[in-house]
């Protein structure tokens, strides 16, 4: 067999010299990440050192997601580059592969065995349970949740047992396109402890970067661009989009593999939401959406978050909307005197009843910046309900903890929608929007611009969706947002809000439209 494989830079210089415990890949689509990490367990198997029979024994698990990802993407390359006659795979379960071969010195031979598994649920970690393994390969680790990284991870360096030698090395590789920046990768890449300032990079862990493949110009001079991104931009590889401007970046690393070259990237822009540009093909952290966001038509990120961290001021009457359940959930601000809606403070929990989320949190943020403001507390109207285990409502346990609040004036979800749109859509003063966000608000933010959603739904021809918002991590605080909207809302464009939305849903009803 012979395999022609040219390691683009970031996989030369670093991933197939380095051997961390963890080798952690970002880049952008068709960087050619998948191959490299083929390549690398092909390396590592190779370099593994032979029992005394003479046999260099290794074992891996290759991991995506789902079957068919798994199955049209990460076997696919595999026997790509490592052929059936080499390595036969059977589509049993789970699915194996294993790769008998003559070593290059000639005096020693490989003998490395491929376990292909789909996982995208804290319940597949079963699968796991009984592998011993030398290593492991994430493929896009970004749709893959943390604890079945780490329990993948757990299960490296069991492989070759030690009457064989033991591993020579052991550990995992993975790969993926740019998550946001509430993802675990971000928070493990870039993130820092608050209080001491250091990285959350655990030992032996190694994030490795590759470059974009286009880079967004839009606010950079022509004269400020260097010499080689000015020769992109003088010969036409840049692409103008929704106000932004994209160019291809001379750096791009696979470009040779693909037959249009850079245009391989710039011709996937038309189309596309931005956050997807950034993410997959400019190769930084953003928001990628899967369903519809429900304020797509409405929130402007840079028109309606605050350039800087805004602060409540004294005396001023502040709103608070409150969800409830086992997430509870806050958004506060205040109106100014101009009528603009200030988001200052969000809160956000999980697995946190409400007596907890009250002293842990919101009482403790009211009493500490809020002290000397009128405080009103609008809840989610389902909270009058008892409870099952003491007949206690939500609402009198607010009122047991000092917080005078009342149900939020509709629980009517057309409604609700309507008061968040009344603010994006307008304007006051000289052109100013009606309401902004601080940007410390970053989980309303995420869940204005792409994470709460329509969810789409899994039918064949045109693109449909949910017609209710989709229950996910951004939905408990936008429930709180919605009734802060509405306490915000004057009081006559309130009420006409509800009438009209409550006649919305009659005529949904009856006639179905």
């Amino acid at each position: 067999m012979h395999i022609k494989y040219d390691a683009s830079p970031t996989f030369k210089a670093k991933v197939h010299k380095i051997r961390p415990l963890v080798t952690a890949i970002r880049g952008p689509i068709g960087s050619g990440k998948s191959v490299g990490c083929v390549m690398h367990m092909m390396k590592v198997s190779f370099e593994q050192e032979p029992n005394s029979e003479g046999i260099r024994k290794s074992r891996w698990v290759c991991i995506r997601n789902t079957y068919p990802e798994l199955k049209g993407t990460v076997i696919k390359t595999f026997q790509d580059w490592i052929p059936h006659s080499v390595c036969p795979i059977v589509f049993d379960s789970p699915i194996t592969g294993t790769m008998r071969m003559e070593h290059p010195d000639g005096e020693t031979q490989i003998e490395a065995e491929f376990f292909f598994l789909s996982l995208d649920k804290p319940k597949d970690i079963s699968k796991l349970m009984s592998l011993e393994c030398t290593g492991v390969w994430i493929n896009e680790a970004q749709f893959l949740p943390k604890s079945i990284v780490l329990e993948a991870l757990s299960r490296a360096g069991r492989y070759p047992s030690m009457r064989d030698g033991g591993p020579t090395w052991y550990g995992m590789i993975m790969d993926t396109n740019s998550p946001d920046d509430d993802h675990w990768w971000y928070q493990l890449e870039k993130g820092v402890d608050e209080e001491t300032g250091e990285s959350l990079c655990p030992d032996g862990w190694e994030f490795v970067e590759q470059p974009s493949g286009i880079t967004e110009i839009t606010n950079i001079p022509y004269d400020a661009l260097s010499d080689a991104m000015k020769a992109m931009v003088d010969n036409g590889l840049v692409v103008d989009y929704l106000g932004k401007r994209f160019v291809a970046n001379p750096d791009a690393e696979n470009v040779s593999n693909h037959k249009k070259g850079f245009w391989y990237w710039l011709e996937k822009i038309p189309g596309q939401s931005l956050n997807w540009i950034r993410s997959r093909m400019c190769n930084v952290f953003a928001t990628v959406a899967d369903g519809k966001p429900v304020f797509g038509d409405s929130f402007n990120r840079d028109f309606h978050v605050s350039e800087q961290k805004l602060l409540p001021v004294k005396g001023w009457t502040t709103y608070v909307g409150v969800d409830f359940g086992l997430t509870p959930a806050a958004t506060i601000g205040q109106i100014s005197p101009m009528g603009q809606v200030r988001v200052v403070d969000e809160l956000v929990s999980e697995s946190m009843g409400m007596e907890r989320f009250i002293d842990e949190q919101l009482a403790p943020l009211i009493a500490a910046k809020y002290r000397g403001c009128d405080v009103q507390y609008f809840g989610d109207p389902a909270g009058v309900a008892r409870a099952q285990s003491n007949e206690t409502t939500c609402f009198q346990i607010m009122e047991e903890k000092g917080l005078d609040a009342q149900p939020a004036h509709s629980n009517n979800i057309t409604a609700r929608l309507e008061s968040v749109r009344y603010f994006l859509r307008r304007l006051i003063g000289r052109g100013q929007p009606a309401i902004t966000i601080s940007p410390h608000c970053r989980q309303l933010i995420k869940g204005m611009e792409t994470g709460y959603q329509y969810k789409r739904v899994n039918v064949s021809g045109q693109e449909k969706y949910t017609d209710k918002p989709d229950k996910n991590m951004y939905s408990h605080l936008n429930d709180a947002f919605q009734y802060f909207c509405l306490a915000c809302m004057p009081e006559n464009n309130r009420e006409q809000l509800i009438d009209e939305s409550s006649s919305r849903v009659i005529l949904n009803s009856t006639t179905g439209y």
